[in-house]
């Protein structure tokens, strides 16, 4: 049976997202158009509603972490990841220092915890950290996901059954790639290399619940004819609204998915890029002593690099403007102004507005109600603080 397809007309564009619920008296709905395949809205962007300026900014508020003090309270040791807390106060998560470092809203060192080892509630190489809902609670991605207290007290942890272990590029990719806390403190994890071995890893993500039993696998994968490039061209970003509404952005892909709390497709959006989109098999030649041989390897288009809900419900998509090189970076004489960018959408799919991205070095990005972090871990070894400003 053929799928269910219906076109619909930018005049008839608007009276269907109404009936989602949403209020959208400012769109213009000839920048986009939808179609209804199974149920499912895809939306089909083709300008943002907002040009220049876009009527949003990012204003610096200021750096925790530097490289030369001799105060320990100001010393960052390889920071990965940040959240905050609804009074203000910042988490900082330190990969080889082992810690969760709190600091005020002044950016002043409050508390910390944590050390490594192998005991419960110890780290070994920790990569993510995240609140749960009711901001009670912190979960921690390692080689296990571990529950804390707020102030440190470790409650317990779980193995996830189908965590990537990072034998690969591509297995670390899946492995960090994302951790969504939903209410009732159940998570969302990337499948990873499990993509494809089993039921329920035909699916991209799985929620598990406290105790770290999957009870739910979503999330459509692309399928390509080589098993290694849908691997590779698979690769997810992902993020909840405060109604565990998930937003899942592909690393490969130029297109944004939304699932219901239950599991169900809402929409699947898509947005116009600066390059073309490849993701494909490429011939590489591979010499070793006298011998050539040459062998068909996966080749993906770098679109995304994270996805991020505010404190609007608006959707942030940081998006690839140029290629970067094999080492996946930017030579560092290159504004990152002119290599990435901020897509920022509804929660319906529809393209807001694009946001400059600060010519900053980074690793790894997040965002809690107005705020956004920029990681650095391994230029300056601290964490830049932006308000996201709205002009209009």
């Amino acid at each position: 049976m053929k799928p269910l397809i219906l076109g619909i007309t930018a005049a008839a564009a608007i009276s269907t997202l109404l009936a989602v619920g949403c209020s959208h008296s400012s769109i213009d709905a000839s920048l986009f158009t939808v179609e209804v395949v199974d149920g499912v809205r895809h939306v089909h962007n083709r300008r943002p509603q907002r040009g220049n300026p876009p009527g949003v900014k990012l204003e610096l508020v200021g750096k925790i972490g530097e490289l030369e003090t001799e105060d320990e309270k100001k010393i960052l040791y390889d920071p990965v990841d940040a959240a905050r807390l609804p009074n203000g106060d910042i988490l900082i998560l330190e990969g080889k220092g082992c810690r969760v470092k709190r600091f005020n809203k002044d950016h002043q060192l409050i508390s910390s915890f944590g050390q490594r080892g192998q005991g419960p509630g110890d780290f070994n190489t920790p990569y993510l950290l995240r609140p749960n809902k009711n901001h009670d609670r912190l979960f921690i991605a390692d080689n296990k996901i571990s529950r804390y207290f707020v102030d440190g007290r470790y409650e317990e942890g779980f193995k996830p059954k189908r965590m990537s272990i990072a034998e690969s590029s591509v297995d670390a990719l899946y492995q960090t790639s994302g951790m969504a806390v939903l209410s009732g403190n159940r998570i969302i994890l990337p499948n990873g290399s499990w993509m494809g071995k089993d039921p329920g890893g035909q699916a991209l993500l799985s929620v598990y619940d406290e105790k770290g039993t999957i009870i739910r696998s979503l999330g459509v994968v692309k399928q390509y004819d080589d098993p290694q490039l849908t691997l590779q061209a698979n690769v997810t970003y992902f993020t909840v609204d405060p109604a565990d509404h998930l937003y899942i952005a592909f690393a490969s892909q130029n297109r944004i998915d939304e699932y219901s709390p239950d599991g169900r497709m809402i929409f699947s959006s898509d947005w116009v890029i600066p390059y073309e989109l490849k993701n494909e098999l490429k011939a590489v030649l591979f010499k070793s002593g006298d011998m050539e041989r040459e062998f068909l390897w996966p080749s993906v288009t770098s679109v995304t690099k994270g996805i991020y809900a505010d404190h609007k419900n608006r959707i942030w998509v940081l998006t690839y403007l140029k290629q970067p090189n094999k080492f996946g970076g930017f030579d560092k004489k290159e504004s990152l102004s002119d290599c990435y960018e901020f897509n920022v959408f509804d929660p319906d799919g529809i393209q807001l507005f694009k946001v400059q991205f600060p010519n900053v070095r980074f690793d790894t990005i997040s965002i809690y109600d107005d705020r956004l972090y920029l990681i650095d871990a391994g230029n300056e070894s601290c964490v830049y603080e932006y308000r996201i400003v709205d002009t209009r």
